[in-house]
């Protein structure tokens, strides 16, 4: 007798995707989320009838599938986690994680294809953080760290800084220190893989682990819960292990792309960012050829946004805007880590050297400073 077959059919993106979808319609409300229980019975009986493809398709979002099989299976995780019920949004993330963690998931995620169903799954992922849920927060982080850190995966420009203010935020509301720690810890994480890859301008880079008793140093000593820093130790290095070995020749040389426009527009923190080239550009040896790799612009372009979000003001209506302190706070403390690891790229060029130095030493003073506030 022939084994039982798995549900979620015989590819390797179904036997993760199966469980999780089946998960779904059993804890649906019915009647309020009957679209949800319709669209996951036709991703399942599709990815039944779906093998891993002989030949790759290079567009596709999923290894092993067709681009338009990918969205279609694809599409009710986005449909869950959009709904906000809890107990659809935590299998569904679940089920992200896992393709992120399995190398399954592959291609560019960035807000100029909005269409595109890996950029709605993120955007959808970052909304979702919001609702309230302890258990839904710490879902949210691990999936936004784990899209940053699967070398099959390029988060770029504005989905990059999108994806960093979520984390942002979840750390300036948190619902309890557990999750304020791990937010805080996962916005350093993605700065170590982020500045390492624009070192090496490649995404086959080494990655290390931030050490949170160096980050809690300066502030939030306070949140720590008994074993909340044992938790998001386990947390990063879970989604940090997970996907070594996991190559992909598409993002292991460097990506190029094309040098930014003057006057481009970026967004960071729902202000409008008008800046030329050569500001972009300012203090950092980029690389030999005319043109600057995708990995470089977006380091830069975090490098720039955190330095813009730590001299932030408060209005006069509200001098003394303790969740703008804290923000200002962590962006200093995330300055200090990139410097901290900064290579070879930050610290060879004399001017460079000059730059980070006197940033240091102002960071240092705003990081104390800021600590008498917050006590």
């Amino acid at each position: 007798m022939s084994a039982p077959q798995m549900l979620g059919g015989p590819s390797r993106c179904g036997r993760v995707l199966g469980p999780f979808l089946d998960k779904i319609i059993k804890n649906a409300a019915w009647l309020k989320h009957s679209h949800i229980v319709s669209s996951c019975n036709s991703a399942l009986e599709k990815l039944e009838t779906l093998s891993d493809t002989a030949v790759p398709d290079s567009s596709s979002p999923l290894i092993g599938l067709s681009a338009s099989d990918a969205d279609f299976v694809l599409n009710p995780i986005v449909i869950a986690i959009d709904s906000n019920y809890a107990k659809l949004v935590e299998p569904a993330l679940k089920s992200v994680f896992k393709l992120l963690s399995l190398g399954y998931v592959r291609g560019e995620i960035n807000s100029n294809l909005p269409n595109s169903v890996l950029y709605k799954i993120v955007e959808s992922v970052c909304k979702v953080g919001s609702i309230g849920e302890e258990s839904i927060e710490l879902a949210v982080l691990r999936v936004l760290l784990s899209a940053v850190r699967c070398p099959c995966v390029l988060v770029r420009g504005d989905c990059l800084l999108y994806v960093i203010r979520t984390c942002y935020n979840v750390y300036l509301s948190g619902l309890n220190g557990t999750n304020q720690i791990c937010a805080k810890s996962v916005l350093a994480q993605i700065m170590l893989i982020v500045f390492a890859r624009a070192e090496e301008d490649s995404m086959d880079v080494y990655i290390k682990t931030v050490t949170l008793s160096e980050l809690l140093e300066f502030t939030d000593k306070n949140l720590d819960e008994g074993s909340s820093v044992f938790y998001c130790h386990n947390l990063i290095s879970e989604v940090v292990t997970a996907s070594e070995g996991v190559p992909d020749l598409k993002f292991s040389q460097p990506i190029t792309g094309p040098e930014l426009q003057n006057g481009e527009s970026k967004v960071l923190n729902g202000e409008k960012d008008e800046v030329g080239e050569e500001e972009m550009k300012e203090g950092v040896e980029l690389s030999t050829s005319g043109d600057i790799s995708k990995l470089r612009e977006d380091g830069i372009y975090v490098f720039k946004n955190l330095c813009k979000l730590s001299m932030k003001f408060s209005s006069q209506g509200n001098p003394d805007d303790e969740i703008l302190l804290r923000g200002k706070t962590v962006s200093l403390e995330l300055l200090n880590v990139i410097m901290d690891n900064g290579g070879s790229m930050w610290l060879t060029n004399e001017r460079q050297v000059i730059i980070l130095c006197s940033r240091r030493i102002l960071i240092f003073y705003f990081l104390q400073m800021s600590t008498c506030y917050l006590i």
